[in-house]
């Protein structure tokens, strides 16, 4: 536990500053690229983003809120969440502007609808959204801690209360929710009516990335090794472990694991793991996406030159299996992807 937290505080940092800033008395080491230290090797050897486009921040329907629309929401700059689609559009959660948009692989707005109980009076701080493939959405609402289910148009349809302090939601093959709440240490599965279906208690390593099987993955790490985990069954818990990545570096290094998530699935059903390796000076050594089955075989991997923004924003999988971020400027918002072998 206490190494997980010290993970978390490092990617915080990460996040926030887009530096990762060690001992006053320490000299930085590496090369420094876009505010952030890397050893050497990475720094010649990751790959840097594509932008996909250009959207201008601002209050139209045709832009997306940043900082300077954000100040009196304290909520930072930039959309909450993303969805990207097959045809190359994706979704965006614009919260500062209140809306969902839909947006053309060329910025050009699609479509957008308000927030269910948005208001002049009201600002609903919603914080992760799913798109739910048969159509609608999934959206959470972090202040009330509450999912909505709404249609095309964002009508309501469904309400499920009592989710505060919720990591992120995700959803299966059959358009169920799934929930990730750390507060309950429990991953929770409610169908499309909103009636809680699964329960996995104890288990706040747990994600809302499934398998091919619809089995919730997990991921532990300790500072040398990741662990993925499938959960087999709920009410009580049943993982099995799946595959284990060591950390590869030199041990001359003294590179540990900060963090190791999975970051969302593909048409395929193959899921992607981030694994992230610095040294105590925060010098990146591994910032490392890998593709894997349902059974935790490596398919492919990258090692990708970071692009930090605030949590809790993050990256996602486009259907054809690329990573989609975003990085901004003072004037837009770009979404961006990496691309693995």
């Amino acid at each position: 536990m206490k190494k997980l937290i010290i993970g978390l505080l490092i990617i915080c940092i990460m996040s926030f500053s887009g530096v990762v800033v060690a001992e006053s008395s320490a000299k930085p080491s590496g090369v420094l690229i876009n505010g952030l230290q890397y050893e050497a090797g990475l720094a010649s050897s990751a790959v840097a983003h594509k932008d996909i486009c250009a959207i201008p921040y601002g209050t139209g329907d045709s832009n997306v809120g940043g900082d300077k629309e954000s100040h009196k929401m304290r909520i930072g700059g930039a959309p909450m969440a993303y969805s990207p689609l097959a045809d190359g559009s994706f979704w965006v959660l614009d919260t500062i502007n209140q809306k969902t948009k839909h947006f053309a692989a060329d910025g050009k707005l699609i479509s957008c609808f308000s927030f269910p109980g948005s208001s002049s009076e009201k600002f609903v701080k919603m914080q992760d959204m799913v798109v739910i493939p048969a159509g609608g959405f999934y959206l959470y609402n972090s202040v009330e801690g509450m999912v909505i289910r709404v249609d095309e148009k964002g009508m309501p349809k469904t309400r499920i209360e009592g989710l505060p302090n919720s990591r992120e939601i995700g959803i299966d093959s059959k358009g169920n929710l799934l929930v990730a709440n750390p507060v309950m240490h429990s991953l929770l599965r409610f169908n499309p009516a909103g009636e809680l279906i699964e329960r996995y208690d104890g288990q706040t390593f747990l994600s809302t990335v499934v398998d091919a099987n619809d089995k919730p993955l997990g991921v532990k790490f300790n500072d040398l090794e990741a662990e993925l985990f499938r959960a087999d069954k709920a009410s009580p818990t049943v993982t099995v472990s799946l595959a284990k990545f060591p950390l590869q570096t030199p041990k001359e290094r003294k590179a540990h694991y900060v963090a190791a998530q999975l970051i969302g699935s593909d048409a395929k059903k193959n899921v992607y793991l981030q694994l992230i390796a610095c040294d105590k000076k925060g010098v990146i050594h591994q910032y490392r996406v890998l593709r894997l089955n349902s059974e935790g075989k490596t398919l492919a991997q990258v090692d990708m030159l970071a692009v930090a923004f605030l949590s809790p924003r993050k990256k996602t999988i486009t259907p054809d299996g690329r990573v989609f971020g975003f990085r901004s400027d003072k004037k837009s918002w770009f979404p961006i992807t990496f691309a693995l072998p």
